[in-house]
């Protein structure tokens, strides 16, 4: 009866065993993959910075005559329910 108990116990120790290393085979060729992917797909290589055009200068010019009109109607609207 005792080398039963043992031995349930060995193949249950070997089985999860087994399970352990499997999944972390697996684990280990998806993250491999995964780097593989990440090292080779277009959309993650390197790019060198191009040059960048200077913003043009900020030049004010007041508003124009659409949004005064648009402005002065909320003004308008604003002391109306006042």
């Amino acid at each position: 009866m005792d080398w039963q108990i043992i031995a349930i116990v060995l193949i249950a120790a070997s089985t999860l065993f087994a399970f352990v290393r499997s999944e972390k085979r697996q684990k280990l060729a998806m993250l491999s993959a995964q780097a593989r992917h990440f090292a080779t797909a277009p959309a993650y290589r390197h790019r060198a910075a191009g040059t960048v055009a200077p913003a043009p200068a900020y030049i004010p010019m007041g508003l124009s005559p659409s949004d005064r009109m648009f402005l002065q109607s909320i003004a308008r609207t604003a002391k109306q329910k006042d």
